[in-house]
């Protein structure tokens, strides 16, 4: 299953659009002493106990936007979204600033284990109208969230790139592959078993050339790739078959 972008009128399971679950003014307060604290050890712990006072308490889901980048927050299943939240210091900052600068504003970025989308609305933060961005994400409830967050994200910009998403997982072969999931961080769910631990769901898995083909993508500036431990799994195969021209002139990988 794959969605291209061209309307605005995505919702998540909720039914509310994005800006309906703004945080009340003390949970607002706390997410922002948060941000404020100092870039150390110290400050990591402060935060994280007032992470703790939000996750626990805060009636959520909320919408919240950091760094320019809006979402909506689940917190309590996924480690991704309360550390940029609460702490975007700490979350990949070398790697999102890597994306940011070497990304041309007309060039393709793909994003292998997109999550919530933190990476792929990174770069579309940087990308220009004639860019283009695949972002591929195998988990049904993670691939929901990145819908709606994509679209929060689409609804005020004004030169926006071409986001496709794909909802598939990348390995060395095509079919259906149980996906074992951590229920407390879904972002750590992965094809490789001692990867999670938890219950698993079935999801449909493709080699890499195949979906950039059928997403009629030739060439990528940077290809970012983060899915748990299946990563040579998922570019072997394609970096030793594709052509010159469609090899990534960058990768990455998210050090969270």
């Amino acid at each position: 299953m794959a969605c291209s972008w061209i309307g605005n009128d995505m919702i998540d399971d909720t039914g509310d659009p994005y800006g309906a679950r703004r945080p009340g003014r003390l949970v607002a307060m706390l997410i922002a002493c948060a941000r404020r604290m100092p870039h150390n050890a110290l400050g990591k712990e402060l935060a994280h106990a007032l992470r703790s006072l939000v996750t626990a308490f805060a009636p959520l889901p909320l919408d919240l936007e950091t760094d320019g980048i809006r979402m909506r927050c689940w917190f309590r299943d996924n480690h991704s979204e309360k550390k940029f939240v609460f702490t975007p210091w700490r979350f990949d900052p070398h790697e999102r600033e890597f994306i940011k600068r070497v990304l041309p504003r007309e060039g393709t970025f793909v994003d292998i284990g997109a999550n919530v989308g933190i990476y792929t609305l990174t770069a579309a933060q940087r990308l220009g109208g004639s860019g283009r961005v695949l972002a591929i994400e195998p988990n049904p409830a993670m691939y929901r969230r990145l819908e709606f967050n994509v679209v929060a994200m689409r609804n005020d910009a004004d030169d926006w790139p071409s986001i496709e998403l794909a909802l598939v997982g990348i390995s060395d072969v095509a079919g259906h592959i149980e996906l074992h999931l951590d229920e407390s961080n879904l972002g750590g769910s992965s094809i490789v078993a001692h990867a999670a631990g938890g219950r698993t769901i079935e999801i449909e898995c493709r080699e890499l050339e195949t979906v950039l083909r059928e997403h009629g993508i030739a060439q990528i500036d940077v290809l970012k790739i983060d899915i748990e431990g299946a990563e040579d799994r998922a570019l072997v195969p394609f970096l030793e078959r594709a052509p010159a021209m469609q090899l990534p002139r960058h990768i990455t990988h998210g050090a969270l």
